[in-house]
């Protein structure tokens, strides 16, 4: 897609589409119910706080004096606020015979192999299914597909989007009562491996959804984790006078992205499977691939919000979940985003015609095959330290707990974003030579050689580099005239290949008293 094609209007467009699916106001929109909502909730270290933190914070927070209103009275409540766990079977991993006759029983991990499927009686009572006379449904187990859930990546794995799952419904004295309930009838108890709060609101101010999800994960070893997830979303159009040109803007692109697509169907019928030896090829292949990908996760979007907005007219005493519609419009963000990304380096491809930009493309080109062994040495000691690191301090220290941890850990150790003191409190002889020895081979000795082997190419390309900046434009410009008059001219680089034939021909052959351009 050649710069004077229109590139430059493509990537506005672009990134017109891309900042309309996004709203400034989602930032300060998601700290304040952040805030107001998980004031206690990380330290929570076992279910009795946890109702403790449901009774007050949760449903002070969640009911105002506003009937349907959270407690700033600006955002409304959607539905109503559930709380859903998964649990798993009792019995599902095994004992040591040894140990048999001292333990009733052993509880494995989550994972969805021993996630229980079950539906119960009050008390967890499987012989008493029909005995709850107050709350039936909170006993009994939903699937996904009925809750219209989503799976949620939490701390410790993956949850399933299914569980066990009770109402709270639109007021607090309800709300109260339910939570009694679940708290005399032990609803949270060992075989309870996360618990998760998840309401939606609406701010009509600024036109927002915000989906809140507080987890609450508790691990086979009796531990707990505590974190939140809040994602604003846009389900209406804009209200103002925005969404027109958000809309033509949407509308461009897109007939951008169809001239583009003619053009490289035609450059791959000429060049067939040539075509796809070229990077740059590829990459316009995948920034084709990816707008018409964003097309579809858009319009999953909009039916799936559209699912949901009527289930909650028809049921607005209910819980209503929309992670599946939140969870589609991440990757809808995602996708534009790595769009954008691949556009823009395809920027940087049309600025090769500015000299400064072509001798760094160049020096990178002519050094690659040293820096890919520098890489390599850099990623092996990487993995070195990283591994070490989790072996020696991942039982004890926060940042060493996995072996992804400690590498990230360590890479922030090369940007100078280091906690000593937690290293040399723990082991300060072993903790200092293993961070000593790390800055000493890692910055000091293989980065300075990978820096400096970029430099010397980049000297070396300067003193190749005759090409004039000047000269350059100045005959870009001619060509451009020439062809828009008609007439076709070659480069002086293409023709400097036959300049010597020629002179020797022209030296055996009459000379005529003037010359004309060849054209």
């Amino acid at each position: 897609m050649p710069l004077q094609d229109g590139y430059l209007g493509f990537l506005w467009m672009l990134l017109l589409v891309a900042y309309g699916q996004r709203d400034p106001s989602a930032y300060h929109f998601n700290s304040h119910l952040e805030h107001t909502f998980t004031q206690g909730f990380s330290a929570v270290l076992s279910f009795r706080e946890f109702f403790e933190w449901a009774n007050t914070t949760l449903v002070k927070n969640l009911y105002s004096h506003h009937p349907g209103f959270v407690t700033d009275g600006n955002s409304k409540l959607v539905g109503s606020a559930c709380i859903r766990q998964v649990r798993v079977r009792a019995g599902s991993c095994p004992v040591a015979q040894q140990l048999q006759a001292s333990f009733d029983g052993c509880h494995a991990p989550y994972s969805l192999d021993v996630e229980d499927l079950a539906d119960y009686g009050e008390g967890w009572n499987a012989s008493a299914r029909n005995n709850s006379n107050d709350f039936p449904q909170v006993w009994q187990y939903q699937s996904q597909s009925q809750h219209q859930g989503y799976p949620m990546w939490g701390k410790l794995t993956v949850y399933g989007g299914g569980g066990y799952v009770v109402s709270l419904g639109t007021d607090r004295q309800n709300a109260s009562r339910i939570l009694q309930y679940l708290f005399d009838n032990s609803w949270l108890d060992t075989l309870t491996r996360a618990v998760f709060v998840e309401f939606t609101v609406y701010n009509a101010n600024v036109n927002l959804f915000c989906i809140v999800t507080l987890t609450l994960e508790n691990s086979a070893l009796g531990t707990f984790f505590s974190h939140v997830a809040l994602q604003s979303l846009r389900l209406y159009p804009f209200t103002d006078g925005w969404h027109p040109f958000v809309v033509a803007a949407e509308l461009i692109y897109f007939i951008f992205l169809l001239y583009y697509m003619v053009v490289q169907g035609k450059l791959m019928r000429k060049q067939k499977w040539g075509y796809f030896c070229s990077k740059w090829n590829l990459l316009e292949l995948a920034i084709i691939l990816a707008s018409w990908s964003a097309l579809v996760v858009f319009v999953k979007r909009a039916i799936l919000a559209d699912r949901d907005l009527q289930r909650y007219r028809k049921h607005k005493g209910e819980g209503i979940s929309f992670s599946e519609t939140a969870a589609t419009d991440a990757a809808l963000g995602y996708t534009i985003a790595f769009l954008v990304l691949l556009s823009t380096v395809k920027l940087w491809h049309l600025l090769r015609l500015n000299p400064k930009m072509n001798v760094i493309t160049s020096a990178l080109r002519r050094a690659w095959s040293d820096i890919s062994s520098f890489m390599a040495i850099i990623l092996i000691m990487l993995l070195a330290y990283s591994i070490a690191s989790n072996l020696i301090f991942g039982w004890k220290l926060r940042s060493y707990k996995t072996l992804l941890d400690a590498a990230e850990t360590m890479i922030s150790l090369q940007l100078g974003i280091f906690n000593y003191e937690e290293v040399l409190d723990y082991s300060p002889v072993l903790g200092s030579f293993l961070i000593g020895s790390c800055i000493v081979f890692m910055t000091f000795v293989a980065l300075n050689l990978f820096i400096s082997v970029i430099l010397v190419a980049f000297s070396e390309e300067q003193k190749y580099d005759q090409l004039s900046e000047e000269g350059e434009i100045a005959d870009l410009l001619l060509m451009k005239i020439l062809s828009f008059m008609g007439i076709r001219c070659k480069r002086e680089e293409r023709q400097s290949s036959n300049e010597q034939p020629e002179a020797s021909s022209q030296a055996l052959s009459p000379q005529p008293a003037q010359t004309l351009p060849r054209i």
